[in-house]
């Protein structure tokens, strides 16, 4: 699958924005407003990306960076164009972004995702993360982990 990745640009928003009309992808990560494009837009802690594939927007995703304190990666948010979801993309997706930043010794990543997300804890768990704890945390979130190396 040839993806390019891209850092977010903001003459990207109005079409990611559009995404949000499908029902699922804006309970699971909406509303999108402006002030998320406002925090992404100035974010230094992390990143954005636009996927593109042969010159569509198919997919945005961004990450946080490790710290001394938190030394991991944190995705926080993995979105894929409605119309295109089930077709292997998020998985080549997260590969790559997991090859764009490789972890250095004692580093990993993590996500946190929602208990009522199954869907998305199933997709990091077919991706080879782990579920620290079936329990969620006071926020009802899940921590998946992944130490490994991406396929």
């Amino acid at each position: 699958m040839n993806l390019q990745f891209s850092t977010f640009r903001v003459e990207d928003f109005p079409e990611y924005k559009s995404w949000y009309d499908d029902a699922e992808l804006n309970k699971r990560l909406g509303p999108m407003d402006d002030e998320w494009l406002s925090h992404i837009m100035s974010e230094r802690d992390g990143c954005e990306y636009s996927i593109f594939r042969d010159r569509e927007l198919v997919a945005v995703t961004g990450l946080t960076f490790p710290t001394i304190e938190h030394p991991y990666y944190i995705v926080t948010d993995l979105a894929i164009k409605p119309h295109l979801r089930d077709q292997g993309i998020g998985s080549a997706i997260l590969h790559e972004l997991m090859r764009l930043h490789a972890l250095q010794p004692g580093q990993s990543w993590k996500v946190f995702v929602d208990i009522k997300n199954p869907k998305a804890k199933l997709f990091f768990e077919k991706n080879g993360w782990i579920c620290e704890s079936e329990t969620p945390d006071k926020h009802g979130m899940l921590t998946l982990t992944f130490v490994g190396k991406s396929k």
